[in-house]
C-alpha cells in the first residue's frame, strides 16, 4: 500500500473513533508498526493529529488529553504494580482517599476492590464509580458529579469542586498529565486540574503516581507546585536533573 493510501486510511480511523493504536493499525494495513510510527510522525508534524505512546489521537482545541480508552493500553502492567505498591506502602484499613480519574487511579481501585479492604474512596472517575456497580463491597464510594468530560469519563465543574469542599480525606493519589521541574504538576484540561487542585486541597497528605514519561512531557494547565506532594511514586529511575530537584523540595521518592 501506497504511503498516502496508509495515511488516509488512518486519517479516516482517526475521525471515527478518535484515537488509534499503532499495533491494530498494523494489522489492519498489513504493514510493520514502525511504518504506521513514521506515518504517525509525518501527519503530526501536519498537526493533523497528536502522537502518544503507542497511538494517536485528535487533540479538541479545550481538551488536548489523550481519551481514557487509549491511556488504558499504555503501560498497564507498570500501573498495576504501581498500583499494589501505592496500596501496600501507603494506604492503611480506614482511610478516606480521594482518587482522580487517571487510568493510573483506575488500576488503585481495581485493587482495592479486589482485596476489599475497609475504607472510604472519594471519586470523579465514572470507571472507578462502575466498579461497585455489581457487588458487595467493605469499600465505601462517594462519586462526585458534575458535568460529565467524556474524554476522561469523569466530572468536573464547580458542581464538582463544590462538593469536594464538603469532604476532608487522609490521603489523594493524583496522576496528572505532565510534572514540571520549574512549574509543577500540569494538566491538559482546565476543569479537571480544577479537581485534581482541589483534591490536593482537601487531603492531609498527596501522592502523585506517576510512570515515568510523565516527567518529561508537557501540559498546559497548572494544578500546584511540586513543594506541595508529600510522595512521588514512580516504575523507573528519574534523571538526576529530576532527583536534584526533588531532594531540593524534600520530596521522596518511592521507586515500584
Amino acid at each position: 500500500m501506497l504511503k498516502i493510501d496508509r495515511q488516509k486510511h488512518l486519517d479516516e480511523e482517526l475521525h471515527t473513533y478518535g484515537s488509534i493504536l499503532i499495533s491494530t493499525m498494523s494489522q489492519k494495513l498489513n504493514c510493520s508498526e514502525e511504518t504506521i510510527r513514521r506515518d504517525l510522525k509525518e501527519m503530526e508534524a501536519q498537526n493533523k493529529l497528536k502522537r502518544i505512546h503507542g497511538g494517536a489521537f485528535l487533540p479538541d482545541a479545550d481538551d488536548k488529553g489523550a481519551p481514557v480508552q487509549l491511556r488504558e493500553t499504555f503501560f498497564s502492567q507498570e500501573k498495576k504494580r504501581l498500583a499494589a505498591c501505592a496500596i501496600d506502602r501507603f494506604i492503611k484499613e480506614g482511610d478516606t482517599i480521594f482518587l482522580d480519574c487517571s487510568t493510573t487511579c483506575l488500576a488503585l481501585a481495581k485493587e482495592l476492590v479486589q482485596r476489599n479492604q475497609k475504607m472510604t474512596i472519594i471519586t470523579n472517575s465514572l470507571r472507578i464509580i462502575n466498579l461497585f456497580g455489581n457487588q458487595s463491597s467493605a469499600l465505601k464510594l462517594i462519586a462526585l458529579g458534575g458535568t460529565f468530560r467524556q474524554r476522561s469519563n469523569s466530572f468536573t465543574g464547580y458542581q464538582t469542586t463544590n462538593a469536594i469542599s464538603y469532604y476532608i480525606a487522609d490521603k489523594c493519589f493524583i496522576s496528572n498529565s505532565a510534572i514540571d521541574l520549574t512549574h509543577g504538576l500540569l494538566d491538559n484540561n482546565m476543569n479537571e486540574s480544577q479537581v485534581r487542585k482541589a483534591f490536593i486541597s482537601q487531603s492531609r497528605k498527596h501522592y502523585l503516581v506517576a510512570d515515568h514519561t510523565k516527567f518529561s512531557d508537557t501540559a498546559e494547565y497548572k494544578i500546584t507546585d511540586l513543594k506541595n506532594i508529600d510522595m512521588i511514586i514512580t516504575d523507573k529511575r528519574l534523571s538526576d536533573v529530576w532527583e536534584d530537584k526533588l531532594q531540593q523540595c524534600n520530596i521522596p521518592i518511592c521507586y515500584c
